[in-house]
């Protein structure tokens, strides 16, 4: 079974407030989503939906205006997410924003605060 999966293209838009468009990603499988709400270190309050599907994961990152798409990669403990030099990595209630350009240390260190609608 094939799922049509309706993001938002200001998942892919660089500049904060281009007009989006729907994007539509047929992917096989039932998504599962869950939304969840961080309070980050570098005083950045982010929303983020995670989408998991038998084949792929995704997590939505949203802070303030800017929304970008992480797609899952392997990890050894946690979640795992790569946008371009970022990376979103989730364990149990925490969760890490690195910057690959800027070394191994995180730019961001975030603590969920609520679990949202879809969690």
């Amino acid at each position: 079974m094939k799922t049509a999966l309706i993001l938002p293209a200001a998942l892919t838009a660089l500049v904060a407030g281009a007009k989006a468009d729907p994007l539509t990603l047929d992917l096989p499988g039932a998504p599962e989503r869950m939304r969840f709400a961080y309070e980050c270190s570098d005083g950045v309050r982010r929303e983020v939906e995670y989408v998991n599907l038998p084949d792929n994961d995704l997590a939505l990152v949203e802070a303030g205006p800017s929304r970008r798409l992480f797609v899952g990669v392997i990890s050894a403990s946690g979640a795992k997410y790569a946008a371009g030099a970022q990376v979103w990595w989730s364990k149990g209630t925490e969760a890490s924003l690195l910057d690959v350009t800027k070394g191994d240390a995180p730019v961001a260190e975030c603590q969920q605060s609520r679990k949202g609608p879809r969690g």
